[in-house]
């Protein structure tokens, strides 16, 4: 097997700084990987030259971002993005092509717009881009992006959501499994309905790391309390990897400076070994 990671360390528009710092922390995965016996490459997907902005720059991001899993998958290649925002998993979908379901764990929603925004901040959006409900024609910019059907993508761990992103949510047709569902359940019921109402062959599978519960392991700033423990995300991980194929996988939002134990980098490190050993490989070609 295969591996490219595709490391993209901005946080909205800015290089290196805040969460844009995580993914060059996160690509020490690729010695882990090696360990096992998987080969591993890895692309550094930059800004283009010239001014920076939040939109601008991070749809730029995505573009960059859908050429190098194109790239990875034609070359028979796991593809991981590593980024310091979520809406890295708008280029991976494009770079996956049509038919690809989310599976979107993280803390928040992602699901406000520009109408129900508070914070006004671009990757509170990422979940509702990746659906269609807004930035379209940036989002179409994206070569290979079309949007994902809400019934084909499914929020896991989210537990802070503004009023507005709330009542989108509810009266969308996303998909919601709550950290109280998969502690009282097991991930593999939890995940039952969700997964069973998707009819997307194949699966993204993206990771906010602020999904965990940071009292365990702090990802950033914004890490809302009561998340799910290490184990949790990994169970469910493996829970939707023996219902669908994972195609590929995107890592955001991890500050190594709001982890100073390590344990948050621990648990991704642990994630990303664990997506690499039951990803679907060869799924898209496949379906």
């Amino acid at each position: 097997m295969q591996v490219r990671l595709v490391v993209v360390p901005y946080d909205s528009g800015n290089r290196g700084v805040r969460m844009g710092a995580g993914p060059l922390r996160l690509a020490a995965a690729a010695d882990l990987l090696r360990a096992h016996g998987i080969g591993v490459d890895s692309a550094l997907v930059e800004a283009p030259p010239g001014f920076r902005t939040e939109i601008g720059t991070t749809f730029a991001l995505h573009r960059a971002v859908a050429a190098e899993v194109r790239g990875a998958i034609a070359q028979g290649a796991f593809p991981v993005v590593l980024s310091g925002n979520c809406g890295c998993a708008v280029g991976a979908l494009a770079g996956t092509g049509p038919g690809t379901g989310i599976a979107w764990f993280d803390g928040h929603g992602d699901f406000n717009t520009p109408e129900t925004t508070a914070s006004g901040f671009l990757d509170g959006m990422a979940l509702a881009v990746a659906t269609g409900r807004c930035f379209g024609p940036l989002a179409r910019s994206v070569p290979g992006f079309s949007p994902v059907p809400e019934r084909d993508a499914f929020l896991v761990g989210s537990r802070d959501l503004d009023r507005g992103e709330r009542e989108a949510l509810t009266h969308s047709e996303v998909g919601w499994v709550t950290v109280a569902t998969i502690r009282e359940r097991g991930a593999p019921a939890a995940l039952h309905a969700a997964l069973s109402r998707t009819r997307a062959p194949r699966i993204h599978l993206h990771v906010d790391l602020d999904v965990h519960d940071p009292a365990i392991a702090p990802a950033n700033e914004f890490a809302p309390p009561d998340g799910l423990a290490p184990e949790e995300v990994r169970d469910s991980v493996r829970a939707i990897a023996a219902a669908r194929p994972i195609c590929s996988a995107s890592f955001a939002a991890y500050d190594p400076l709001m982890d100073p134990s390590g344990a948050c980098l621990e648990a991704g490190l642990q994630l990303i070994e664990l997506v690499a050993g039951v990803s679907g490989g060869g799924a898209i070609a496949e379906s």
